[in-house]
């Protein structure tokens, strides 16, 4: 499984252990890093080429031997992000037998924004390209849809254990509650006026996905109703 490190996104296809990466590889990773590390600052609509190969210390003709466009690093990119955003999200979809949903609901809401908050200047630009480039639009509704199943095979697993209660159908439910993620992770990584409050965040992500499938309130709150 690819890894993205706080310094940028690694390839997905150079296997740790089986061999040493060539001088091609080292190459198209700085290509990564250096965006990576741009687009931090400077929207990817505003940089040249010339700037991500200055920046990877190669040559505009050296970019072009590893990508077409400037578009396909951000593609590039995101495969590795979303590995990360999805083993994050873990406990929702796999929550151990001897967790119960508030513990796990909660942690992987924690887990997730963190993640976010790591490649959200990343994010950030996907979302805004996605209207415009449509194999990045269709790359991230692909991977949207992954998290979308699993998240509705966990909600008719709990259903038919009893846990999670009855409503729209599972598919419905999981893409509404990702969906509403998205945009709201989407409105943070933009530092819009209209995000939740980054403290409150992922009080409010669990609460919305606790209070939705199982018709509890976080630990927090069950503790306070109890006190009260």
């Amino acid at each position: 499984m690819a890894t993205t490190s706080s310094s940028g996104p690694a390839r997905s296809d150079v296997k740790v252990g089986r061999r040493r990466p060539t001088k091609g590889d080292r190459r198209e990773q700085a290509i990564l890093d250096g965006a990576y590390e741009l687009l931090r600052d400077t929207p990817l609509r505003t940089l040249s080429i010339d700037d991500l190969a200055k920046r990877a210390g190669l040559s505009r003709s050296s970019f072009y031997f590893y990508f077409e466009s400037k578009w396909q690093v951000l593609f590039a990119m995101l495969g590795p992000i979303t590995e990360d955003v999805f083993t994050a999200s873990r406990l929702i979809f796999e929550r151990p037998v001897d967790m119960d949903p508030q513990e796990a609901i909660e942690q992987a809401s924690a887990e997730v924004v963190t993640v976010w908050h790591r490649h959200g200047h990343i994010l950030r630009e996907v979302g805004d390209a996605v209207g415009a480039e449509p194999d990045l639009r269709s790359q991230w509704d692909s991977m949207l849809g992954q998290f979308i199943q699993a998240a509705a095979a966990a909600i008719e697993r709990d259903r038919a254990a009893g846990v999670a209660l009855d409503g729209p159908p599972p598919r419905a439910l999981a893409a509404a509650l990702m969906w509403m993620g998205e945009r709201n992770l989407g409105l943070m990584s933009m530092r819009s006026g209209n995000a939740i409050p980054s403290e409150d965040a992922v009080d409010t992500i669990a609460t919305v996905w606790l209070r939705t499938i199982f018709g509890v309130g976080t630990r927090a709150q069950q503790d306070g109703e109890i006190a009260t």
